[in-house]
């Protein structure tokens, strides 16, 4: 084996390890001044000290000289109209400042055409336990829901956040950012979005990658149809990182995304990332996202533009317009380099584009894409492709000990053109039942792998829980795929369901290595 590639998979091991006591821990919590807001028994005379004596209004609160220590409190089962400001509010580890409900249900805000909660340069702030509501992104909002700007060690908890014309949630620079339990519905360009505050970058990227140490979990970005304003560029995305150094993403769903965006070019994607580096994607279910009549996209997940050093792994990609898994590189990103892709499994995506589990795109113009692994994925297709090629660079990638199984009749298990591509002891079947006349290697396995499949070709996870237990895609004790695979060093140490992986000279071709 390379000894570069060693090195590298070494290193993402050491990354998955030390992600999340490196990244955004929660605020050390202590005594604070509470401040309470009652929108209807309150009055905003009062000091605000006591539920009794507690102020009314969101403009009240924004009178305030906030500090490190407080905590906003705001009656739940109320609705605070107007838009929550927070600026230069540099609070402490020990002494956060703190926005939330008070009593047994969530304080709602409403903030009509406005952001709801607007934080500018603060430190140590956290937002939880709230519903946040626009005018709808097509009734007139014009902003992001909660709006972040240039925020340190900022925490979004149990929100929900619907109504806004372009995302849920956007953070835009920043560092040591947690968003948790977030459910982001009816948004137009995105359900959660994060991005670099720079709009320029060098050769390396390194400029634009201004976010740093990123973290997204149990988190539903759903139904976040398209931006009516964006007519140059994507939207409808569920989960988006751009220009983030270390983030991850882990046990959320994205579906039914994109069907409204009004752009015919490029469109968006359920969870994915671009011009970021060292981001892992895991445990995560991307399904029925989709994108417009005449968009391109609309897939599961991706690792787009200027991608390096991060992982995608034990996902759930099902019935999405676009591939599975894609791996994109458009003109003027910087390197896309030394991805890895491993123990996912892609079912029936590429409904309209792509027509495959993993879909590969460089544009003539851009850097050339090199040095991805893509080992040990399940990709069951009715589309017609395991794996496409559309026309572009692409140098070092491999794929290995994966398992194409085509429930069509259809010979041509890898799409377009794949020079510069290697594949090895992967397992080829297709409903024909015979060998294709061509096979992308030279010693392939040609059998029925013999997984269980959904019956009536739906593929329905009820909760994120059951994403790693679910009884379809292993491998029967007859299966031609058991201990048929290649030996890939420091290959994460599980499989999709979390069986722990030993390091046999003769592992499990798929997903599945039990």
């Amino acid at each position: 084996m390379n000894h570069r590639i060693i090195k590298f998979n070494t290193w993402i091991l050491i990354l998955l390890a030390t992600f999340e006591f490196a990244c955004c821990e929660s605020p050390e919590k202590t005594d604070s001044k509470k401040i309470f807001i009652d929108a209807v028994g309150g009055d905003d005379r009062n000091d605000g000290s006591t539920p009794e004596k507690a102020f009314q209004s969101i403009t009240r609160v924004n009178s305030l000289s906030l500090k490190g220590g407080e905590q906003l409190l705001f009656k739940g089962g109320q609705q605070f109209n107007g838009t929550l400001k927070l600026n230069g509010v540099h609070s402490t580890a020990k002494a956060p400042l703190i926005i939330s409900s008070f009593g047994s249900e969530r304080a709602t805000f409403v903030s009509g055409d406005s952001a709801a909660v607007s934080a500018n340069d603060c430190m140590y702030l956290t937002v939880s336990n709230l519903n946040i509501e626009g005018s709808g992104r097509l009734n007139g909002n014009k902003t992001n829901g909660i709006d972040f700007l240039g925020v340190k060690n900022g925490t979004i908890d149990s929100v929900k956040v619907s109504g806004y014309l372009y995302s849920g949630i956007q953070v835009t620079g920043g560092s040591d950012i947690r968003i948790t339990h977030v459910k982001a519905t009816d948004n137009g360009f995105c359900g959660i979005n994060v991005l670099s505050a720079s709009k320029v970058y060098g050769s390396d990227g390194s400029a634009f990658k201004t976010v740093k140490r990123v973290y997204i979990g149990n988190s539903v970005a759903e139904n976040n149809p398209g931006c009516p304003l964006i007519t140059d560029n994507h939207s409808g995305n569920g989960i988006l990182m751009g220009g983030v150094s270390n983030g991850l993403i882990e046990y959320c769903e994205a579906m039914n995304n994109g069907w409204d965006m009004p752009r015919e070019g490029n469109g968006p994607v359920g969870i994915w990332a671009y011009m970021s580096d060292s981001i892992v994607i895991q445990h995560c279910y991307s399904h029925h996202n989709k994108t417009s009549p005449k968009g391109k996209d609309g897939g599961g997940f991706d690792f787009d533009g200027g991608m390096t050093n991060s992982v995608m792994q034990y996902n759930l990609s099902a019935h999405n317009e676009g591939g599975g898994y894609g791996m994109f590189q458009y003109a003027g990103a910087t390197e896309w380099s030394k991805n890895i892709v491993r123990y996912n499994i892609s079912y029936n995506d590429g409904t309209k584009n792509g027509k495959c589990g993993i879909f590969m795109w460089c544009d003539p113009a851009a850097t050339p894409m090199k040095q991805l692994k893509a080992y040990n994925n399940t990709i069951v297709n009715n589309q017609g492709y395991g794996v496409n090629f559309e026309p572009g660079n692409y140098k070092d990638f491999v794929f290995e000990n994966n398992i194409f199984l085509l429930t069509v009749a259809s010979d041509r298990f890898i799409g377009g053109s794949f020079t510069g591509a290697a594949f090895d002891r992967n397992l080829y079947w297709t409903e024909l039942q015979s060998r294709p006349a061509m096979t992308p290697e030279t010693d392939p396995v040609f059998a029925d792998p013999q997984m269980k499949l959904p019956k009536d070709k739906q593929l329905i996870i009820r909760e994120i829980k059951e994403l790693n237990s679910i009884g379809y895609f292993q491998l029967s004790s007859k299966s031609p795929a058991l201990k048929a695979g290649k030996n890939i060093e420091n290959n994460g140490g599980k499989d999709y369901w979390q069986n722990q992986l030993s390091q046999s000279a003769n592992p499990n071709i798929g997903a599945f290595g039990k």
